[in-house]
């Protein structure tokens, strides 16, 4: 009897997630289909991002970083598709995979016209090992897309620069925000 209840006790724990660390903004592509965790994260400033801030519309975040080339490659698109749909879309940007420094200067560098973010590499090493990073595919590939819908519902994710047939890259998120109803 005693050693029922304690793989029950066990089971449950697992379950509810007690030892579960702490979720980055890369978990956002685990999350596809469901509400995210609330995630806050700091500004050039030291002020606080929270990704869920406002409700009641789309939000699109962008993890990108100045020396990879293929985020260089998106940020027209990002631009573009801010200029289009920045009243009706929430745009939030995240520096990442680079020093806390090295984020905070490409974040001034490449002055998006919305909040942006830092999530730097040392912070990331600190939950989720570099060799587990490797290992997990995708996963923390850069640039990196979500789309969260006006409920909150992390819909879309999508890694590395979109391209066609030909090579050429290509701005994939008017098509998801399509499929949400936004044209």
């Amino acid at each position: 009897m005693f050693a029922r209840r304690l793989v029950a006790i066990a089971a449950s724990v697992a379950l509810l997630g007690v030892h579960s660390r702490v979720a980055t903004i890369f978990d956002l592509s685990d999350d596809i289909g469901r509400r995210p965790p609330v995630l806050s994260l700091a500004q050039p400033d030291g002020s606080r991002l929270a990704i869920d801030a406002e409700r009641g519309k789309p939000t699109y975040v962008f993890l990108f970083a100045s020396w990879c080339e293929p985020c260089r490659e998106a940020l027209p698109f990002v631009r573009a598709d801010y200029a289009k749909y920045g009243e009706r879309v929430n745009f939030v940007g995240v520096d990442v995979l680079e020093d806390a420094p090295a984020a905070t200067a490409s974040v001034a560098r490449a002055a998006l016209p919305f909040p942006v973010a830092i999530f730097p590499v040392e912070q990331l090493d600190a939950l989720i090992s570099p060799a587990a990073q490797l290992a997990s595919g995708a996963k923390y590939k850069i640039p990196a897309d979500f789309l969260i819908d006006a409920n909150g519902v992390v819909r879309f994710a999508w890694h590395g620069l979109a391209v066609d047939r030909s090579g050429d890259a290509v701005d994939v998120l008017p098509q998801y925000l399509a499929k949400l109803g936004v044209e």
